[in-house]
């Protein structure tokens, strides 16, 4: 989508404007506008309010255009195709509720029951927790308040405040950690299912329908292959956000998303497998000129540091299935930092099955040599 330049619906010259204000007045009234004339002065004043007006055109025009669609603009264009945001999921976890002594009668925590971390990131019963007569403790699984990733990844013990007060109940913490919540689905991600959605209006099974299917499964799934190595038997890679795994839960929701009478071609064998790890190492050091000694900190961190070229190549190369292992890419985006010699010793380029993801294993090695 990004190849799509933006449409020039009206012309936004500004000089052309003026020339096309000033002739037509002069045609509509007979007469001509010199230089010092307050009338032309007049026209000149609205110039730049038609100038405005016509880029708001162009904007406008271009905004209704999938590949500059934008927000409540690009959903309006994805239900005429019965293509839906994905909205943000909800995080889980499950929590332990201790009493303060053995009660005599079951005591029961109700549904809705909130728990947080921190006051400001909230949990609840999914379903009533009832703790038997005769022992202290029970668990029950809890969903976030929200949907949204900011629910993921507190750990055991963690979310330890209970907020609505049950009787006999002394605390509670969860024992493992929250997951599953994902944020509401981005305008890239969505443009490009909306870009794959009319192949889905086929039922003869074309590869871009399962992917566009199986990306509607789950808004943390970032890039789908789709193979067939024998006839009607078909094989869906998901791959999720990270360049994580999916889990047996997100293959369960691609099949179930691809499988319909309606969708699925007769004949179809369908399955939702785990993708391959290809794994490799990061092995380099590099130099910085030494007329650029002043930056040397700056140029460092540029290249090793959180977000810097070593960081941005790892998320280029398992951000996509099949993508060959090429550090070339990691070079230049030294380079592009601020390196004045990079010498490689892994990886080495390597090319990947469609179905497979590179994954950096062990230590990175990106070694500063100093000064040349």
């Amino acid at each position: 989508m990004t190849d799509f330049k933006p449409v020039q619906f009206v012309d936004t010259d500004a000089q052309r404007i003026e020339q096309e204000l000033i002739v037509d007045y002069q045609r509509a009234t007979g007469q001509a506008l010199y230089p010092g004339d307050p009338r032309r002065f007049f026209l000149l004043q609205m110039l730049p309010v038609v100038v405005a007006l016509k880029n708001d055109i162009n904007f406008t025009g271009n905004s209704n255009l999938l590949p500059f669609a934008f927000d409540e603009i690009l959903d309006a264009l994805g239900s005429r195709i019965n293509a839906e945001r994905l909205l943000a999921q909800f995080a889980t976890v499950t929590m332990k509720f201790i009493l303060s002594a053995i009660q005599p009668t079951p005591v029961s925590i109700p549904v809705g029951t909130r728990v947080t971390p921190d006051g400001e990131i909230y949990f609840s019963t999914s379903s009533v927790l009832t703790i038997p007569a005769g022992t202290t403790e029970g668990m029950v699984e809890t969903t976030s308040t929200l949907g949204g990733e900011k629910y993921n990844g507190f750990v055991a013990g963690q979310i330890n405040l209970l907020v609505d007060p049950v009787p006999f109940v002394v605390s509670v913490s969860n024992i493992d950690t929250s997951l599953g919540g994902s944020d509401e689905e981005t305008d890239e991600a969505y443009r490009e299912r909306q870009r794959l959605a009319p192949a889905s209006f086929s039922v003869a099974g074309p590869e871009d329908a399962y992917i566009f299917f199986a990306k509607s499964a789950d808004v943390n799934i970032i890039d789908v292959a789709v193979t067939s190595p024998s006839p009607n038997v078909i094989n869906i890679y998901p791959l999720m956000k990270g360049g994580a795994l999916p889990t047996q839960a997100v293959l369960d929701k691609v099949l179930a998303q691809v499988s319909p009478k309606n969708r699925r071609p007769l004949n179809d064998q369908v399955s939702a497998l785990v993708p391959t790890e290809v794994t490799y190492t990061t092995d380099l050091t590099y130099y910085i000129a030494k007329d650029k000694s002043a930056e040397e900190s700056s140029i460092r961190a540029a290249v090793e540091g959180v977000g810097g070229a070593a960081d941005l190549y790892e998320i280029w190369q398992y951000s996509k299935l099949g993508r060959a292992i090429t550090p070339d890419d990691q070079i230049s985006r030294i380079y592009a930092a601020g390196a004045y010699r990079v010498v490689p010793t892994s990886p080495v380029y390597t090319e990947i099955a469609e179905n497979e993801v590179a994954k950096r294993t062990g230590v990175r090695a990106v070694t500063y040599g100093g000064l040349i």
